[in-house]
């Protein structure tokens, strides 16, 4: 449990560290497909711990269509295109591309100049993600300090009683972010009625067959997704437990013959 803990406190220092890209330091020339990928997974990257290619070309294409990136012009970007892109990347695992699109239209209400608005969301988001992230370090090293505490103490549950307290630490974040995302969700309907009428809001409000369907196949690649995570972790909870015995029956055997020689 050790390493957990200091592996997750090392996680959470990254991210306190981590700055989101300003304006200007974005590229001042126009970048193909390729190139946009590269720049925004690789500024992005501590944010991955798995390394995992946060957005994809067939990513960026839907944006596109959807409208809520302009079209490249040549096949390339520009750097408010990629300002735009960053911001999306970060947002769509809470956000839907419909919630987002209609976000992305009150920007000109907000301002015109495309570095102010990029600005503003850099401020907000690193501000957010700082707070949060202080907040879980702080309740982290209290978990920690218990746990040290139990260990010197040779208490038997102690790793157990570590993991039981990392899990209701992320049941609380988790239950955070669904609070916010439906309190988010809400203003979001009301903006819909708003800007677009009743109309917009039943057609919303009914998911379309191929809504639904993508729906079911995004459902289905989760629960295969959550399927492999048990499956692996079983497999390596059978593994240490394997390599346990085997220490064990070692010590056992040096023990047996240390009496043997004394004898």
């Amino acid at each position: 449990m050790k390493k957990e803990i200091e592996e997750l406190r090392e996680y959470l220092q990254s991210v306190k560290e981590f700055t989101l890209p300003r304006y200007k330091e974005l590229p001042n020339v126009d970048l193909y497909m390729e190139q946009v990928l590269k720049y925004v997974n690789g500024a992005l990257n501590t944010l991955s711990p798995e390394d995992e290619r946060v957005l994809t070309s067939f990513m960026v294409n839907n944006y596109v269509k959807a409208k809520m990136v302009s079209e490249p012009v040549k096949k390339k970007y520009s750097k408010d295109q990629i300002g735009y892109l960053i911001a999306i990347t970060l947002m769509k695992t809470t956000i839907s591309m419909a919630d987002m699109s209609l976000l992305l239209e009150l920007d000109t209400n907000v301002s015109k100049d495309q570095e102010k608005i990029y600005s503003f969301w850099c401020d907000v988001e690193s501000k957010i993600l700082g707070d949060t992230t202080s907040k879980t370090s702080a309740k982290l090293e209290q978990i920690s300090r218990i746990y040290e505490h139990d260990v010197k103490l040779k208490k038997p549950s102690a790793d157990s009683d570590a993991n039981n307290a990392l899990a209701l630490l992320a049941l609380r974040l988790a239950i955070q972010a669904q609070a916010n995302k439906l309190l988010s969700d809400y203003i979001i309907s009301i903006l819909r009625k708003s800007m677009h009428g009743e109309e917009a809001d039943a057609i919303e409000s009914n998911p379309t067959r191929k809504q639904l369907k993508h729906e079911a196949i995004a459902g289905k690649k989760e629960a295969k997704r959550v399927a492999s995570a048990k499956a692996v972790k079983s497999k390596n909870v059978k593994r240490k437990k394997a390599e346990q015995e085997k220490r064990d029956l070692a010590e056992k055997a040096a023990d047996e013959l240390s009496e043997a020689l004394k004898n």
